[in-house]
This record gives structure tokens, C-alpha cells and sequence, in this order.
């Protein structure tokens, strides 16, 4: 009997421990902000680690004027995790930034344009 208890015991905690739940996905690092291809963009660029490998990158401006066609843009994360990209913004504008990886979306890293 106290054989079986114990055989029975690692496959007890195997199935807890897949039952836990697991890390969120992290927001991307800051990235570093420099000129874009005009005055009405920044390019927004991080090196390896900087995101998750393969993951989508989100960039919102949250001013309210700007058109919902240049308030979002994006790109993908290469397979160290580097991404550039570029986006609508002025100074004074916050850009909400997020990763995307299968179904889970990280929590908002919030940008401010110098």
C-alpha cells in the first residue's frame, strides 16, 4: 500500500504543478526613440531581449486627435528579440506598446515622445 502511495505521488504533484499558473508575459523593454522617415514619426527600435522572440509588437497613440489610420502601427520581433518600428507621434504624445505571443498579450509599457 505505502508502495503505491508513493508511486502514485510524483504523478499527483505533476498534475498541480501544470494546474499552477504560469509568469504573464512581460511588456516589451523601453525602447530607444529616434527621428523617423518625417516629422510626424518616431522610430521606435530595441535590441535582442528586448522583446520576446517571434512576438507581434503593438504601438497605440493614445491622443485623441491623432486618426485611428495612423494611431496604430506595429511589427514583428526577430527571433533574438529585436524590433524596429515606426509611428505617428509629436512630442507630448504617450504610445502604449505591447507584445503579443500566441493568445497572451502583455501588460501596456507607456512611452511618453520627448
Amino acid at each position: 500500500m505505502v508502495r503505491r502511495a508513493l508511486a502514485v505521488l510524483p504523478l499527483l504533484l505533476l498534475g498541480l504543478a501544470c494546474a499552477s499558473p504560469t509568469l504573464p508575459l512581460p511588456p516589451p523593454e523601453t525602447p530607444t526613440l529616434g527621428r523617423g522617415a518625417d516629422a510626424d514619426h518616431v522610430l521606435l527600435s530595441d535590441p535582442c531581449g528586448g522583446a520576446a522572440a517571434d512576438s507581434v509588437i503593438v504601438i497605440i497613440n493614445t491622443n485623441p486627435s491623432v486618426s485611428n489610420a495612423n494611431a496604430v502601427s506595429g511589427t514583428r520581433a526577430d527571433g533574438c528579440g529585436s524590433w524596429r518600428a515606426q509611428a505617428y507621434a509629436h512630442t507630448g504624445d504617450v504610445l502604449e506598446i505591447t507584445q503579443q505571443t500566441g493568445t497572451e498579450v502583455s501588460q501596456t509599457l507607456d512611452v511618453s515622445v520627448p
